[in-house]
């Protein structure tokens, strides 16, 4: 029987559960009691304000500043050019509208945190009547009046409550209601309706013979109101000072992309997001390039507001709202210490505002197919083939060695296994075996949410199941997650953001290597139907691996409990509390029955890292004139640790339990191992934006960091920072005389951020304690631990530093009707962490320290347009293009040969003044051919059908030291993609096409270091590749039969990886409202999608994105076809 867990754990369990039962009651509980107090709390608060002649837009803008409310209006509905004068001294809110609007014939309603104006009844019978004469001389002669109906919704469908609907030409218009409907008259079939709402891009819709008009509004990315996150709180896009982007992820939320990160790439410059090829893998990711050598170069995940250490394919990707991403050192500065990669903020979904509850369903089902089939193993006579031809100086004759000799006899070369085989005829294709013929990915989610003036809820269940054409590289996730919040008073509000994810790998995948070294004329059966142990004699039989016994997840428990204060007394300044804690366990078991020489192996590992985050967050943003200001103090903490136990057990006399009984193996096989560690981390932060008039916008930030794994000498590191933006479209001489310029705004910032490259313990030093280092003493003694020293402290180590500095310039014109924005940046990182050598007869080969420079120099450009917008038709584009260079400037600071220069570190490849990441080797000049050895013109070492490589220094002989040289850099060049969408009323087509480039001398990879020897490559068999024959000379790749020692084994070309990919086509439909209301449904929307469906590349081997070249191991790069829906009710 299974053991309870210890008492403390039950309490801590029972306390944890039912605190969160009550925090979901009182919840549901002032759901259930939501009135209109908040309306009420909005227009009590307190004003002061005096402005003069100015008009009703300026003055509105100015008490939405001072009050923190949105005000929704149409400008032409309520003539917002007007001037008016405002003398307000402590006076409530309500009191202020009323005496502003109330002569203007404005009406006005609370709803939410918004207040939406509309134009009074005109009681005046001559005021009537000029109404009508000056809609009859705009529309024609009396005007016989058309109702018109429908709904206004956003991309996602969801109903958009307070948009303006305004007459064209008119004073007639309306706004939505909570649900997005409106009714407006309208006086012929030829009016048109201008449909506006804050944040998003108007539109013109002309009436026609319809009477109900279904409208879709567009997010306006280009909004100046648009709230942006930019870390430990928001902003006006209209503030930010530093570069920040936000990631459009509804440009690619039909695509079947199992993790977030898939969603992003290529979308943003400067954002480097990798290929993924296995089930449930995360994607690499990378901002702006390297700025660290023996540190990492991904970026800090922020989620919620909080540090998430998790894994990114744990959280479901319909629960996000949003992603932005920070990339200069003055936007990323309020995470110090590990922000020198850049930040990305995610920001899950929240309720909003409706009537009653919104219920959406969306279920997609994807098939996948490899992308390059000419990959796949070799059939029965391509690997005779292939035999013969490694064999070629014996299994060719003639003139060239292009005549088959006939005394060659393939067979003598077979292995004993493999001549059975071909003599009874067996042709085995293992891949078929060993892959799904119809790999897939399914997904289903449902989620609830709604808002009241009080509250908001968002709950969420999702299931993901990914099965890709190995068989057992599979992925199962299952998600649930809870997004409270509530109003408890008029000043304070509590919530929980909250997620459980559980990621599903369980299953053995059979090595690559293994299906494909395979041979053909090997059967995996015996005569009896029983799986042959070992098919060659030597690899064990894929069908065996796959049987393995195999339990792998991972769980992650993610919450957050806040609570944001709005000082009743200090008008504008207001706290917020965060305390988080996530909860992530690995278990990893396995049993194997051909382990150990078929005596059967098995382990039981178990993982736990428990995160814990405290930040106090104190924000004052105040208005007074022209001055405009919005401070942030931080201070907070976190806490971080972890610990795993694995057990082992081999020789099983009784295997029936598997991994569930370790103590069926031999005792003297048995073995535990376990392990332990924790961190902290202190940190304050200070930021103050002040803006000027809309115009002149400072930002400066400071945050200081402690983190415990640096000694008491360089326990803390400052890193400061500061911004300015130039808003020059504000400026009068620019709107005189550039009126089509909606928005020009000039950046600048300099800032210093910091990496946390060194471990946990690496300041100290450090003893090690194991068997295999001890001692055995005599015949049968017993095996003693044995202890050295295997590392040495180093006080000095400290934070890897990188000073940026950027330049950017935000633009809009025509009604944002052609928008972008261009940043340059140069960053310098110093304090590289680096491995120096030491003697080896200390018994330490090397220790770290910060001695190295890398410097950064990009460039981005985004451009979006709509080049067409003509009734029910629209065509959106967008092009990002970013190009990085990064450069070594020192790394000893050595200069032995007293040349002036430092010395390079040719054995690690690492080069001053070059870019980190050298392809540097000899120089292919080309094949040396049969006429050539005929000739005797080959040098020793070579023969025909291997490389022909540059002498360098012309000695006659080819050296590693003195024969190889640069030949261009990993890195690529450049990046860029093209976004196209195309919308005719309720169909949506779109296309995203993806590249990335190396110029003339970037972007270099060897497909062909992976390849076998000689021996290797036919004693099995492998995919079909361009290698030399004598029918074959201007081959790639060398001939199968020999390579040259002086070059090394996995000598091979390099290749550039450049490729321009399809990488995403969708096509959506959303059914009619007419039909859609009769169902009782808000929306209903049909979708079909392609993902990676054409590459066009000079790349040999898998795919160039992810870098996998001829190397049978690899695993494949899929294509996806994509059937969907979204319902939502």
């Amino acid at each position: 029987m299974a053991s309870l867990p210890p008492p403390s754990t039950l309490l801590y369990t029972f306390m944890r559960l039912t605190l969160y039962q009550i925090l979901i009651a009182l919840i549901f509980t002032s759901l259930t009691m939501a009135h209109n107090t908040h309306a009420q709390e909005l227009l009590t608060r307190r004003v002061t304000l005096q402005i003069a002649n100015q008009s009703i837009k300026t003055v509105l803008n100015r008490l939405s500043k001072l009050t923190n409310v949105r005000f929704t209006y149409s400008s032409s509905l309520i003539h917002a050019e007007r001037k008016v004068t405002v003398n307000a001294s402590n006076q409530a809110l309500g009191e202020v509208l009323n005496d502003l609007l109330t002569p203007l014939k404005i009406e006005y309603r609370v709803d939410a945190d918004e207040v939406i104006l509309n134009p009074g009844p005109v009681e005046n019978e001559a005021e009537k009547s000029t109404f009508q004469t000056i809609e009859s001389k705009q529309t024609g002669d009396t005007p016989v009046d058309i109702t018109v109906t429908g709904t206004v919704v956003d991309e996602k469908g969801e109903a958009l409550p307070g948009v303006s609907i305004l007459v064209k030409g008119t004073t007639k218009g309306t706004n939505t209601d909570v649900n997005g409907t409106y009714s407006i008259r309208v006086p012929d079939e030829n009016a048109v309706l201008i449909f506006s709402f804050v944040g998003y891009a108007p539109q013109e819709i002309a009436i026609g013979n319809r009477s109900s008009i279904a409208v879709t509004l567009r997010q306006d990315d280009k909004s100046l109101d648009e709230v942006v996150v930019v870390g430990y709180g928001t902003a006006k896009r209209r503030d930010i000072t530093g570069a920040v982007a936000r990631a459009d992820i509804n440009a690619f939320k039909e695509a079947p992309n199992v993790s977030i990160l898939q969603s992003l790439q290529g979308s943003v410059p400067g954002l480097n997001v990798g290929a993924t090829t296995q089930a449930g893998q995360d994607p690499a990711i990378s901002i702006r390039g390297r700025n660290s050598i023996s540190g990492g170069t991904a970026p800090l995940i922020v989620l919620d507001g909080i540090i998430y250490r998790g894994n990114i394919v744990d959280i479901n990707p319909n629960d996000i709202a949003s992603v932005d991403v920070l990339k200069d050192a003055s936007a990323a500065a309020v995470y110090g210490s590990q922000a020198s990669n850049g930040v990305i903020l995610i920001t899950s979904k929240t309720g909003k505002a409706t009537k009653k509850p919104t219920v959406e369903f969306s279920s997609s089902y994807s098939l996948q197919e490899i992308t390059n089939k000419a990959m796949l193993p070799d059939d029965a006579a391509g690997f005779l083939r292939k035999k013969a031809d490694r064999y070629i100086s014996l299994s060719r004759t003639g003139p060239g060695l292009l005549q088959t000799n006939p005394a060659f006899d393939v067979t003598k070369y077979l292995s004993p296994q493999v001549l059975a085989g071909m003599q009874n005829g067996t042709e085995t294709n293992w891949w078929e075996l060993l892959t799904n013929r119809r790999p897939f990915i399914s997904s289903n989610d449902l989620s609830i949410s709604g808002r009241t003036e009080q509250s908001s809820y968002f709950f969420s269940l999702g299931y993901t199941k990914q099965q890709n054409v190995v068989k057992n590289d599979d992925y199962k996730r299952y998600n649930f997650r809870v997004n409270l919040d509530t109003k408890v008073t008029s000043w304070m509000k509590l919530g929980i953001q909250s997620f459980y994810g559980l990621s599903d790998y369980s299953g053995a995948a059979p090595s690559l290597d293994d299906v494909q070294f395979q041979v053909p004329q090997l059967a995996p059966y015996d005569a009896n139907g029983a799986l042959v142990r070992l098919p060659d004699g030597a690899r064990v039989n894929p069908l065996l691996q796959i049987a393995q016994t195999n339990q792998e997840t991972r769980s992650t428990l993610f919450g957050l409990l806040f609570a944001d204060i709005n000082i009743p007394f200090i008008k504008g300044l207001s706290y917020r509390l965060n305390f988080s804690q996530n909860l992530i366990q690995k278990r990893n078991n396995n049993f194997s029955a051909f382990g150990q020489n078929f005596n059967g192996e098995a382990f039981k590992a178990n993982a736990q890292q428990y995160l814990a985050t405290l930040d106090n967050i104190v924000t004052y943003q105040k208005t007074f004139g022209p001055h405009s200001i919005n401070a942030t103090l931080l201070y907070g903490t976190e806490k971080r640790s972890f610990d795993s136990t694995r057990a082992y057990s081999a020789f099983f006399t009784n295997d029936i339990l598997g991994y569930n009984k370790l103590d069926a193996g031999q005792a003297a096989q048995q073995t535990t191992t376990s392990s332990a560690w924790k961190e902290a981390s202190l940190y304050s932060m200070a930021r103050l934006i002040y803006n000027y008039k809309d115009r002149y916008i400072v930002t400066g930030t400071v945050r200081r960091d402690g983190f415990s794994g640096f000694s008491t000498t360089n326990k803390f590191g400052v890193f400061p920072s500061i911004a300015f933006a130039w808003a020059l479209s504000e400026e009068k001489f620019i709107k005189d005389r550039a009126p089509f310029l909606d928005e020009l705004k000039f950046r600048a910032s300099y800032g210093i951020s910091g990496n946390r490259t060194i471990g946990r313990y690496q300041t100290l030093a450090k003893i090690t304690a194991n068997v295999g280092s001890g001692y055995l003493f005599g015949d049968g003694g017993a095996a003693q631990q044995g202890q050295y020293l295997s590392a040495l402290s180093n006080n000095d180590l400290k934070w890897e530093s990188t000073r940026a500095f950027n330049f950017g310039l935000d633009f809009g014109l025509f009604n944002n009707r052609l928008s972008g924005s261009f940043n340059a940046y140069v960053s310098n990182t110093y304090n590289l962490l680096f491995n120096v050598d030491l003697p080896v007869v200390n018994g330490i080969t090397s220790s770290p320290a910060n001695i190295g420079k890398l410097k950064n120099t990009g460039q981005e450009l985004t451009l979006s347009g709509r080049p067409v917008q003509k009734g029910d038709f629209s065509w959106d584009v967008t092009v990002n293009f970013s190009r990085n260079r990064n450069k070594v400037i020192s790394i000893l600071g050595i200069d032995a040969n007293k040349d002036g220069v430092e010395d390079d570190l040719v054995s690690s490849k690492i080069f001053i003044n070059h870019p980190y990441g050298v392809a540097y080797d000899f120089n292919i000049t080309g094949m040396w051919q049969v006429a050539d050895a005929e000739a005797n013109r080959i040098p020793a070492g070579f023969t025909y059908g291997s490389y022909k490589v540059e002498d360098i220094n012309g000695d006659g002989t080819y050296t590693a030291a003195a024969d190889r040289k640069i030949l261009g850099y990993t890195d690529p060049s450049y990046r860029f993609s093209i976004q196209n969408s195309f919308r005719y009323k309720s169909w949506e087509f779109s296309f995203f096409i993806n590249s990335i480039q190396g110029g003339s001398k970037y972007y270099y990879g060897q497909p062909g270091s992976t390849l076998p020897n000689p021996d290797n490559i036919s004693n099995g068999n492998i995919f079909n590749f361009d290698y030399w024959t004598p029918e074959n000379p201007n081959a790639r790749y060398r001939q199968l039969g020999f390579y040259t020692v002086a070059l090394g084994e996995t000598f091979s070309p390099y290749v550039q990886r450049n490729f321009i990919r399809l990488q995403n086509v969708t096509l959506a439909y959303s059914l009619p409202q007419t039909l859609v209301r009769k169902a009782k449904l808000n929306r209903v929307k049909l979708f079909l999608n392609g993902k990676n469906l054409a590459t066009i590349t000079g790349w040999d081997g898998w795919d160039p994105e992810t870098g996998t070249g001829l190397d049978r191991s690899a695993y494949p790069f899929l294509r996806n076809y994509t059937a969907g829906l979204n319902i939502e009710f």
